[in-house]
Formats: structure tokens, C-alpha cells, sequence
């Protein structure tokens, strides 16, 4: 077996071979056997083919010597040709030349030119290539050649495919990861979670993503609520390569908390993505271009983002967008002030169960945990006509999560306020208990740990607004 054929299999080399020589002996026998009428003698007219229409008659010429002359070279320049030049099959032609050879030769040529060029910059950082004007002349070309079929002519990518001109990176900024991903190229993928979610908590985990960095009019709070308790825990875990906070992790999940989409930002694009999954893939260019090359398209990559040269904390880490921001802002600042000396410890915890039950906690997700009251007892209490859970609870009941993951029972005890629309409040009391059952199994707690159970005393909610908006956990056994 040739080993070198182009083709599947030799017949389909002789076979080819068999047509080309088949149809210039065909060409030739066309010719001779139309040239069997001779001039006439010298003296003598051109007989007439022996019929006339309208007084016209046809001259019985033969065929002339300049045109049977002009076939004749035609027919011996291609059969030149094919002795020359592939064209007969796997044969390669006495010259031995083909357009791959023409065009590697072509390659050494012009390293021989240019890549005194190219090595002078492979030595220079990465940050003085990506200043210098013909360093940056270069880079342009070599990213117009081979990269502005998906990221575009300004690098800005579209939908699919990434902008390079932000400080957004998937892989990481860094000119160490660029240069990384230019050779070995990138696979990424998401797995498809609508089978296993179902279509209404796949939108409850989109209006959760969407809450992460748009305004509340864009997403639905309740769907958002729900889909948080999916985001962090079983069956999606998104947080495991989304980041806690929805931040991204560099290489394994992009950033969800800013305002940059590779697939779209909108409920429908976000439940499409959820659903199906993702599968993309940059080929690597290592075994295309040569280090040198990929050092200078480093560098011009690399300063489309970074202009004045300085390495950004971005390139290694992401940054949570404007909204999440604020909101760990806030958590910070309450979870660092100045802790309470042991003594006055106790003093603080029954001074804010004293303002807890004289009604006068805020009209916003808060959440307290009273040790003194046996083994425990932490206290949700809810924003008007809302079921969020405060976003720093994990951070506050870090010692009631791991009871329940130890084997404690822990008790969920939801209060109504007595005043409005008493089916209503019932409703949304019920609804305030799922969203503290569904926080508790998001930390890790077992569901077999946790019940929910109505509660044997009810006086404290009669007429008092923060204690009707509030939801009782306590430890057990």
C-alpha cells in the first residue's frame, strides 16, 4: 500500500490515470480522423460537398495547417505538463514540485528576511514589545491573519467569542496565560443542566444570576430567591465554578457578577445557556506559528487592554461587578466590626433580643443567633412582602450550619403577622420557611436535619411588624 497516496486506495490512483490517457488518445484520434481531406492540386478548384440552398454551397476544405498545427502543440504541452507536474494520480511529476513545497519554501524565505525582526523583539518583555510602534505594526498583522475571523478587526469578539479589549478574562490576563492560551489553544465547557432542573428551576436559577449585576426591575425576586438555593447547593453547585459570590474562577467559570455576556445577558439567553450548556474551542496556534511570532501576538493582545503597560489584579483575578460589590461591601462592614470582649458579650446578645421583640428591627433582610437561649436559636427577619434571605447568614450562623451538619435537628419555625390579609401573610410566612430551609441545605445541611414545624407560641407577632417578618431556627437534641 502507498503510504504517500492522497487517496483512499490505489485503484482510485489508476484510475484516474486510466481517464487522462484514455481521453488524450481519444483528442488525437479526433484529429487524425478528420484529416483525411487533402488540398487539390495546384490548378485545380476545391470541390463542393454537393449541395447548395439558395445558390450556397459548401466547400469540401481541408482542415488548416495552422489550426491542426495549434492542436497538435496543445495536446503534447499538456502530456509535458502531466510528465512534469502532479496530475496523473499519486504520480508527482519528474520535477517533484507541489504547492506544498512552494509555499514551506516560501516560509524559509521569508524567516530569512524577517526573523532577525522577530528575534529581536522574542527578546525584549512582553510589556516594551507592546509598546514599540513596529512591534505593534507586526501583531496587528499577524492578529488580522489569523484571529479577526472570531474576535473581529477591533478584537471585540461577538457572541461566541470573547473581547480582547476589556479586562475581562476567561483564562486569565496575565502575558504568561495569553501566550498560553495562543499556543495551546482553549476548551470550554458547561454542562447542560435542563434536564436535571427542569424548565421553571432553570428560571429561577437566570433571575438568580440576573439579580447578581442588574437592576431589580429586571428579574423577578422571588424566582431569584429560589434559584440562589440552587446556585449554592444540590443539584447545580454552580458556585463551585462560578465563585461563592458568582465572581467567576479564572478557567473555570466566567464572571457573572459584571455586565459582560459571551453569550447574552438576557433571561432568555442565560436559560438557553442553563439548558444546553456551552461547548467552545480556540485551536492552538503552536504548531502554526513559531515562538517568536506568538511572543509579538502576546504582546499586542496583551496591550489592547493594558495601556499603560501595568499589570492590572484582573489578569489573575476577577473583580465583582458595581452591584456585587456594594452588597460584600456591606456585609464586610458588618461582619468586621470590633468584637465584643467576653464579658460584654452576653450583654450585647440580650440587648438585641430586647430590640428584636420591641419591634424595632429594620424593614430589610437581617439575621441574629442567640447563644444564650440553651444550644441556639437563630433569627431571619424579612423586608416587607419579601422572602430573602440576608446574605450574610452564612457568615453569622457558622455554628448553627455545622450542628446541622453534625446531626442536629434543627427546628424552622415560621411567624405571621396578624395584621392585613391573613391568608395572604400565611402564605408568605410559608414561603419565608422554604427560603430559610432552602439557605440551610445551600451550607451543606442534610434535609433529614432540618424540619420545619409551626410554633408553640405566637403572641410575640400579634400587631408587631419585624417579629410577623421573621423565621425561628433552633438547634435540637
Amino acid at each position: 500500500m502507498n503510504t504517500n497516496s492522497q487517496f483512499t486506495s490505489s485503484f482510485w490512483s489508476y484510475y484516474i490515470i486510466a481517464i487522462v490517457v484514455l481521453s488524450i488518445i481519444g483528442l488525437l484520434w479526433l484529429l487524425f480522423s478528420q484529416n483525411k481531406v487533402k488540398a487539390p492540386p495546384k490548378g485545380e478548384d476545391v470541390k463542393t460537398m454537393g449541395h447548395s440552398w439558395d445558390g450556397i454551397e459548401e466547400y469540401n476544405n481541408p482542415l488548416p495547417r495552422w489550426w491542426f498545427g495549434l492542436y497538435l502543440l496543445t495536446v503534447f504541452f499538456g502530456v509535458g505538463y502531466l510528465l512534469a507536474y502532479p496530475g496523473l494520480g499519486d504520480f508527482k511529476g519528474f520535477l517533484g514540485w507541489s504547492s506544498k513545497g512552494q509555499y514551506e519554501e516560501e516560509v524559509k524565505k521569508a524567516d530569512a528576511e524577517y526573523g532577525k525582526i522577530y528575534a529581536k523583539f522574542a527578546k525584549m518583555p512582553i510589556a516594551e514589545v507592546a509598546k514599540d510602534p513596529q512591534a505593534q505594526r507586526i501583531g496587528k498583522n499577524l492578529f488580522d491573519t489569523y484571529c479577526i475571523q472570531c474576535h473581529g478587526s477591533d478584537a471585540k469578539g461577538s457572541r461566541g467569542f470573547p473581547n480582547l479589549t476589556d479586562n475581562d478574562w476567561l483564562w486569565g490576563g496575565t502575558p504568561e496565560k495569553i501566550h498560553e492560551t495562543i499556543k495551546n489553544g482553549r476548551i470550554g465547557i458547561m454542562a447542560a443542566w435542563g434536564p436535571v432542573l427542569g424548565e421553571e428551576r432553570v428560571k429561577d436559577v437566570a433571575n438568580y444570576v440576573m439579580s447578581l449585576s442588574k437592576d431589580e426591575g429586571s428579574y423577578d425576586p422571588e424566582r431569584a430567591a429560589r434559584g440562589n438555593a440552587i446556585f449554592h447547593g444540590p443539584p447545580a453547585n454552580c458556585y463551585t465554578c462560578h465563585g461563592d459570590k458568582g465572581q467567576g474562577i479564572q478557567g473555570s467559570g466566567p464572571n457573572l457578577t459584571d455586565d459582560t455576556w459571551l453569550w447574552g445577558g438576557t433571561q432568555k439567553a442565560i436559560m438557553e445557556t442553563i439548558t444546553n450548556g456551552r461547548h467552545n474551542q480556540m485551536p492552538a496556534w503552536g504548531n502554526f506559528l513559531d515562538d517568536d511570532k506568538m511572543h509579538i501576538m502576546t504582546a499586542y493582545v496583551w496591550g489592547l487592554s493594558h495601556k499603560d503597560g501595568k499589570a492590572l489584579p484582573t489578569d489573575t483575578e476577577n473583580a465583582l461587578g458595581e452591584k456585587a460589590a456594594k452588597a460584600a461591601g456591606a456585609t464586610t462592614a458588618k461582619t468586621t466590626e470590633p468584637q465584643a470582649s467576653p464579658a460584654s458579650a452576653a450583654t450585647q446578645t440580650s440587648a438585641a433580643s430586647a430590640v428584636a421583640s420591641s419591634g424595632v428591627a429594620g424593614d430589610k433582610a437581617e439575621v441574629t443567633f442567640d447563644t444564650q437561649a440553651g444550644s441556639g436559636v437563630a433569627v431571619f427577619y424579612f423586608a416587607t412582602g419579601k422572602s430573602d434571605v440576608a446574605e450574610n447568614a452564612n457568615l453569622i450562623l457558622q455554628d448553627l450550619i455545622k450542628a446541622g451538619k453534625d446531626g442536629k435537628k434543627l427546628i424552622i419555625s415560621g411567624f405571621t403577622d396578624s395584621t392585613g390579609n391573613v391568608k395572604a401573610n400565611a402564605e408568605l410566612s410559608k414561603k419565608r420557611a422554604q427560603a430559610v430551609k432552602a439557605f440551610l441545605e445551600a451550607q451543606g445541611v442534610d434535609a433529614k436535619n432540618i424540619e420545619l414545624r409551626k410554633p408553640e407560641n405566637t403572641t410575640a407577632a400579634q400587631g408587631n411588624d419585624a417579629e410577623g417578618r421573621r423565621v425561628e431556627v433552633r438547634i435540637e437534641g
